[in-house]
């Protein structure tokens, strides 16, 4: 305790330089704790999001990369469609608890100068699809009934009952019911029943994917493989493998996020080190004193030590609380910046992260600490008088 009041003593004597080290080091820890925080819960929420699909794989034409099932899970368009025929062939397969085509495509509404996206899928699969659905009214029974996300029905001003129309087309629409917000992609978009999409886009055998549930998902690798033997020009992916594939480009982008984080800590650490360095500089005579009196090299050595983990400590901490105090903001950026990010809260405080980093930025302060804690043990009585 001693030593520590000494080293708080020393740093408040050079705010501004202690000040300065301090948020270089709060400015790299917190970037380090964000994306760290942030990777763990992009593939927490992304894991949730994916097991909530009610789906086991989804069947999409040959040639499209994994990522184009999440982009059908979240409604976004591809230019490639499937032969309805596909379906026969599917249900026919032992263990299939059901398949249900989906088409998404954008309707046009030209008078009001704005292009929805209208999600076609099996409504009496609704429940099966998208089981974690709260609706508001009822699931359409006819085919020009929709339901609306919560977005596009807030934004629009239209409740259960109402009518939207879209005269580019010649269609007009009842809104059976209203989506309750998700707080994902879903609330964005307009679900029409399937068939009512195929005769609307003009793609009467038409869909952008097939979703397939399997009644026991041990059998799952056995049930694609025949799938895959019989039906020619499909490619079949799972969620896992969707998962892994938006797992791996979020993970692309941590490793550049992080080696950015660490190479400012880095120079974080050199800011120490030298702000450290000039502080024992103009302190020698004062150590010098402090040998004269007793003080031991070891003494001199730990104190300033002390002083380097004091200031890395305190700029973790500090960078820490506002890491966790803007997760939301960080959360909002990083929705807009990638094309796909889970409805869960990414950046959030998690204690193991947080002590790691504290762990990692007090190694810093050890390390940067080392020379000038030498540097100062070194200085003699006599060296200090003579300075």
């Amino acid at each position: 305790m001693v030593f520590l009041r000494l080293a708080l003593a020393n740093l408040r004597r050079h705010r501004t330089r202690s000040l300065l080290a301090l948020f270089g080091i709060a400015t790299s820890v917190a970037v380090l704790f964000s994306i760290l925080s942030f990777n763990r819960g992009f593939e927490k929420g992304l894991a949730k999001e994916l097991e909530r699909t009610g789906i086991h794989f989804m069947v999409v034409p040959s040639g499209c990369p994994h990522e184009v099932a999440s982009l059908v899970l979240h409604g976004s368009i591809i230019p490639k469609f499937l032969d309805l025929s596909v379906m026969d062939t599917i249900r026919n397969l032992d263990g299939i608890a059901f398949a249900s085509p989906i088409l998404v495509a954008q309707l046009p509404n030209r008078q009001q100068g704005r292009v929805d996206l209208a999600y076609g899928i099996d409504m009496s699969r609704v429940r099966d699809i998208k089981p974690h659905w709260q609706i508001a009214g009822s699931i359409p029974d006819d085919e020009d009934e929709i339901i609306l996300g919560a977005e596009i029905a807030e934004h629009q001003g239209l409740k259960t009952g109402d009518t939207l129309a879209y005269p580019d087309i010649n269609v007009t629409f009842r809104v059976a019911g209203i989506l309750k917000k998700t707080g994902s992609q879903d609330d964005a978009f307009m679900y029409i029943p399937v068939k009512t999409a195929q005769a609307v886009f003009k793609k009467p055998s038409g869909a952008t994917a097939i979703g397939v549930k399997v009644i026991d998902p041990a059998l799952l690798t056995r049930t694609t493989d025949e799938l895959s033997e019989k039906v020619p020009g499909i490619q079949i992916v799972t969620m896992n493998q969707v998962m892994n594939s938006i797992s791996s480009l979020a993970a692309s982008a941590k490793v550049l996020s992080l080696s950015i984080a660490i190479i400012a800590i880095i120079v974080s650490a050199v800011g120490v080190m030298n702000a450290m360095l000039m502080a024992v500089f103009e302190r020698s005579q004062e150590i010098g004193m402090m040998r004269a009196i007793g003080a031991s090299r070891t003494d001199i050595f730990r104190l300033i030590l002390h002083e380097g983990i004091v200031l890395t400590l305190g700029g973790g901490f500090f960078g820490i609380v506002a890491a966790a105090a803007g997760s939301d903001l960080i959360g909002l950026f990083v929705r807009k910046a990638m094309p796909y990010a889970p409805a869960s809260g990414m950046a959030r405080f998690d204690a193991d992260i947080a002590a790691a980093s504290l762990l990692f930025v007090a190694l810093v302060g050890v390390l940067s600490g080392l020379y000038p804690a030498w540097k100062a043990s070194r200085i003699t009585p006599i060296e200090a008088i003579r300075g």
